[in-house]
């Protein structure tokens, strides 16, 4: 899955965190993103914070000692949060779209 989006994004939340922190429709700030240290994800840090010794990853189950209170997030929760124009231009390139396909003789 690809990360579409930088530190200082608007985020939201697509799809609820296991243990019910972030929530599917919530917005954040991505304040700063890592990779997990065995490699397989992307974490994302959006000012939420943790006393736990480590962040799990959640492809392989590896837990990664920490030397911060940030509390670590798969960065595949997110999508970068668009910006009015760009929601009225996809909206008018979708309605575009579907109008051809329902014209389509095919």
């Amino acid at each position: 899955m690809i990360i579409d989006y930088r530190a200082g994004d608007d985020i939201i939340c697509i799809r609820d965190h296991s243990q019910g922190i972030v929530k599917k429709g919530q917005v954040y700030t991505a304040d700063q993103i890592t990779r997990m240290g065995c490699g397989c994800i992307l974490l994302v840090d959006v000012g939420l914070k943790s006393d736990r010794p480590y962040t799990k990853c959640a492809a392989c189950g590896m837990n990664d000692e920490k030397t911060d209170d940030v509390w670590w997030l798969d960065a595949r929760l997110f999508r970068r949060l668009l910006t009015r124009s760009e929601e009225a231009d996809l909206a008018e390139v979708l309605a575009e779209v579907l109008s051809e396909e329902l014209i389509s003789p095919n």
